[in-house]
């Protein structure tokens, strides 16, 4: 240090200036949730007045914690996916922690490269939609990472925690809703990706509410092509009516578009999953709402607490229940 230049304020200083005790600071540095925000706001004006900044690496030394959640969605431009982003962001750094956001746009290498960033990092936990919840060799990776982890809109049969939403009643009410309208002859749904709960669950959602014998196509977004999908159309509608998720919706509509077919004349659409953008489609478009800002909060709440309490054991978390939204698309 040159001589006459300032010493860096310590947490010893903090405590002084603030007349609290030093453990009161530490407290609310490291996002103790049991200090008032009044408190809180106070200690933080002092902490910014004196400059003062935590010792990261000492801080991680001496806790083995680093305060950070990975946080990886399949790709976070989709608004479900972004939803439960910004939702599980706002609880973690209420709690004192700092995101660290990733996605791999459904591809297993990119999925792999950026688990083993979050691992060398050393998060102190992760939030996870993966590519496949039937992978047991992924699965088994994950256990080998030995940090907690929640799943969010995966379920691998009780190897982690995980909070979803009950995507069978989601398709469900869509496909009552066009069975009561009569648009039920022919459906298509263009489903979750088929190695996952979210696939899984609004197929056999379709299935329950159609019957075995009722005439239905189905596509998986891993796979949907807007090409596909025109080709099928074809010069006459071979579809009464199609389901899919929000964020396939644009591209489903301009293939309409494409072959003039107007919606919900020639076919109805339904969406799972909302969006203001789906309000002022023209014709506003039918959705089942499910609530992503919910799925993210509880995901990020049962993170914590299991890194908190040391406890990785798999809940049973309630299905997070959607509802029916009708518009002008059916």
């Amino acid at each position: 240090m040159e001589k006459g230049a300032s010493k860096p304020a310590t947490i010893k200083d903090v405590a002084i200036r603030a007349k609290v005790s030093v453990g009161t600071v530490s407290r609310i540095i490291n996002g103790n949730a049991t200090v008032s925000s009044e408190l809180r706001n106070h200690v933080n004006a002092v902490i910014d007045e004196l400059g003062y900044r935590p010792n990261a690496n000492a801080r991680t030394l001496r806790t083995n914690r680093t305060k950070a959640l990975g946080i990886v969605v399949t790709d976070i431009r989709q608004p479900m996916a972004s939803k439960m982003v910004a939702a599980a962001s706002d609880v973690a750094r209420a709690h004192g922690y700092a995101p660290i956001i990733g996605d791999f746009l459904n591809d297993v290498g990119s999925e792999a490269l950026l688990l083993r960033f979050m691992r060398e990092r050393n998060v102190d936990g992760l939030l996870l939609t993966i590519s496949s919840d039937e992978n047991a060799e992924l699965i088994d990776d994950l256990k080998q990472m030995n940090v907690p982890i929640v799943l969010w809109e995966r379920d691998a049969a009780g190897a982690f925690p995980s909070v979803r939403s009950d995507h069978r009643q989601g398709t469900c009410l869509a496909a009552r809703h066009l069975k009561q309208r009569g648009r039920n002859s022919s459906i298509l749904l263009v489903a979750g990706h088929e190695h996952t709960w979210t696939g899984r669950e609004q197929v056999a959602g379709l299935r329950e509410a159609l019957g075995r014998d009722a005439g239905f196509d189905i596509m998986h977004t891993g796979r949907f092509d807007p090409v596909v999908l025109d080709e099928k159309l074809g010069a006459k509608p071979s579809y009464d009516a199609i389901i899919a998720n929000v964020h396939d919706i644009p591209a489903i509509m301009g293939a309409l578009q494409k072959r003039n077919l107007s919606c919900p004349d020639d076919i109805a659409i339904v969406s799972i999953g909302d969006d203001p953008f789906l309000e002022i489609s023209n014709p506003p478009i039918s959705a089942v709402r499910i609530h992503p800002e919910v799925v993210g909060r509880l995901a990020a709440k049962q993170l914590i607490s299991n890194i908190e309490k040391k406890s990785g054991i798999a809940l049973e978390i309630p299905l997070v229940a959607p509802e029916f939204i009708a518009r002008n698309s059916v």
